[in-house]
């Protein structure tokens, strides 16, 4: 293999990484997190689009400044009250709403749980910006990062609260909230986990090819919230080893945690079928999940 093709591939797959996927599939209902513009994205113009995107990750969302939560409810006599809030990628520059979104959300309303994907605030992108974006290093991306994670991050606690605020409505239990991310979605569910105050975060949280870097160290560990993480060891952008730190972290701190690391899958694999180990990750984690008791009915 040559120089020039490794760099090509290099490429590719951190632009499987910023992309993703955002065609839309059937859903019950759509909330907006905030009552009039979010605040911090005052004066934000670019309006959010679709863009078509590289297979088979599909077309993925640029420029979202309007929050809101996807509900995916299951059939009342299946429920079993627990709730996932569910996190795409595509490192805050777009949303991988249907790869790491939508098709997550179909898959745990199919086995009774109540999902939520979160669309959250990603940085405003010209086509120029674009153009260069998908050129540029994981370090620059991080660079460029800084601004809009806390917006993203006030997203995802918006979105905690407000389903916790609502169980009742959607026929959860409060206490059975849990968080799924991929990739930069990742990077906001284990913020979320680290950075609330004991008793007040998502009870679990499951974490697919985090990137972990210095805006979500230290990874402060919560006396709850068991972690469930997948990554490929042939990651293409390097991640595998900041996913054993998630799980050395909650190690640590003596908490339980799972963490299943497939031989190959690259990056953004997600709900993707490719005839490879990694494959049978919903599998695993629909194990880990009976196992802790969240696919049991609660009424």
């Amino acid at each position: 293999m040559t120089a020039a093709h490794d760099r090509v591939s290099q490429t590719l797959m951190l632009v499987a990484w910023l992309l993703g996927a955002s065609t839309s599939l059937s859903a019950q209902s759509t909330i907006r997190l905030y009552p009039g513009v979010a605040p911090g994205s005052e004066g934000w113009s670019l309006p959010e689009s679709s863009v078509a995107g590289l297979e088979p990750y599909g077309p993925w969302l640029k420029n979202v400044s309007e929050p809101t939560l996807t509900v995916f409810r299951p059939d009342p006599g299946t429920s079993t009250g627990t709730a996932v809030i569910v996190c795409p990628g595509g490192g805050f520059h777009f949303l991988s709403m249907e790869n790491e979104g939508m098709k997550v959300a179909e898959w745990l309303r199919a086995r009774g749980i109540t999902a939520f994907v979160l669309k959250y605030r990603v940085l405003q992108t010209t086509p120029e910006h674009i153009g260069r974006v998908l050129g540029e290093s994981v370090k620059r991306i991080d660079e460029e990062m800084v601004p809009i994670f806390p917006l993203a991050m006030a997203d995802a606690r918006t979105a905690l609260s407000y389903v916790r605020a609502h169980a009742a409505e959607f026929g959860i239990s409060p206490t059975r909230v849990g968080v799924i991310g991929f990739s930069a979605g990742a990077m906001l569910a284990l913020s979320l986990v680290s950075t609330s105050p004991d008793g007040l975060g998502p009870d679990l949280v499951a974490s697919l090819y985090a990137h972990v870097n210095n805006l979500i160290r230290p990874l402060l560990v919560p006396n709850s919230a068991p972690a469930f993480i997948v990554v490929a060891t042939d990651d293409d952008l390097g991640f595998a080893p900041e996913s054993i730190e998630v799980y050395n972290a909650w190690l640590t701190a003596g908490r339980a945690a799972e963490l299943h690391a497939y031989t190959k899958g690259g990056h953004g694999f997600a709900m993707l079928r490719r005839a490879l180990p990694v494959d049978t990750w919903p599998e695993r984690f629909e194990d880990w999940l009976r196992f802790q008791g969240w696919m049991k009915r609660t009424q």
